[in-house]
């Protein structure tokens, strides 16, 4: 089945949310409360909300979103220029 992993990343100063989403292939359902490994996580991630839609067959899966107090925008650039080179989406940058 097809999953798609969501990401927030949310910047306080100044104020900016930055959504990443990588696609996922697994015959594994998943479950609230899982832990899900990447590449880009220092730590496991934990999956905070699940939605189905059954016509596609496909799992939203939302992540625990980071929360960072203070970045440039050259500093978010390279963030999810980083994200992008571990297979992450953005339409941010």
């Amino acid at each position: 089945m097809e999953m798609i992993f969501y990401r927030k990343i949310n910047v306080k100063s100044p104020e900016k949310i930055i959504t990443l989403k990588k696609p996922y292939e697994s015959k594994d359902v998943p479950q609230k409360g899982d832990l899900i490994k990447d590449s880009m996580f220092v730590d496991p991630a934990k999956i905070e909300v699940i939605s189905v839609d059954k016509n596609e067959d496909t799992y939203a899966i939302h992540l625990r979103p980071v929360e960072i107090s203070y970045a440039t925008d050259e500093h978010n650039k390279n963030m999810v220029n980083a994200y992008k080179a571990n297979g992450w989406e953005s339409d941010s940058y």
